[in-house]
């Protein structure tokens, strides 16, 4: 779990960062990862402000790759 104590964020409404006017932008990809490498992510308001993200991700042999086989 990872909280920050500022403003907060709305994860519905940040930019995508696939869209051909942001693929050069230095920013802007790290809910996209997390989205991305993560098998769950949830966003919640902290309880002094802020944004809240847990975020879970299976360490089982089947779920760890997807679509490779470990040897």
């Amino acid at each position: 779990m990872v909280g920050d104590e500022g403003e907060g964020f709305e994860p519905d409404v940040l930019a995508d960062p696939l869209a051909p006017e942001n693929q050069l932008k230095t920013s802007g990809r790290g809910i996209f990862y997390m989205k991305t490498f993560m098998d769950d992510i949830a966003f919640s308001r902290g309880e002094a402000g802020g944004t809240v993200l847990t975020m879970r991700k299976n360490l089982n042999a089947e779920s760890n790759a997807k679509g490779v086989k470990s040897a």
